[in-house]
């Protein structure tokens, strides 16, 4: 069974892949809508097989039928914690991938760091404003 320290890193992992300040907006600000749009068609191409569409995730599997290891694809919206992670750390996820499952692939020769931050612009335009001022960092003592 996944533990609460496990969920977090994967979480974190996924949050570095997902976002970063190369296309100019930064943790806890919004991209502009061009870059929103070109994350959301890379979205859609590398990442909505496993995290769904909007970022929702995949359903839990109960522990007693899953297979050992066997990790589910995070929300990336704003009901899980993509957002505690700055843009650099969601960027770096999805471009190194997880350690810890294999289902998380780096896509460091498949996209560029440009696309990897896009893709992050998408993730970051799934949450609210609330969350989006929340990211990173500050998140502890935010909310």
């Amino acid at each position: 069974m996944l533990t609460i320290r496990g969920k977090f890193r994967i979480c974190g992992c996924l949050l570095l892949m997902c976002f970063s300040g190369v296309t100019g907006a930064e943790t806890g600000k919004m991209s502009d809508p061009e870059t929103v749009a070109l994350g959301k068609k890379l979205y859609e191409e590398y990442c909505r097989v496993c995290h769904q569409k909007d970022g929702v995730g995949e359903p839990s599997i109960p522990w007693s039928i899953r297979k050992p290891g066997y990790i589910t694809a995070m929300p990336l919206n704003e009901t899980s914690h993509a957002w505690h992670h700055s843009d650099e750390q969601l960027v770096q996820a999805i471009l190194d991938g997880l350690r810890r499952t294999n289902r998380m692939p780096a896509w460091r020769n498949v996209i560029s760091e440009k696309e990897a931050s896009d893709i992050v612009a998408y993730i970051k335009s799934l949450w609210s404003p609330k969350i989006l001022a929340c990211q990173g960092p500050k998140h502890m003592s935010c909310m």
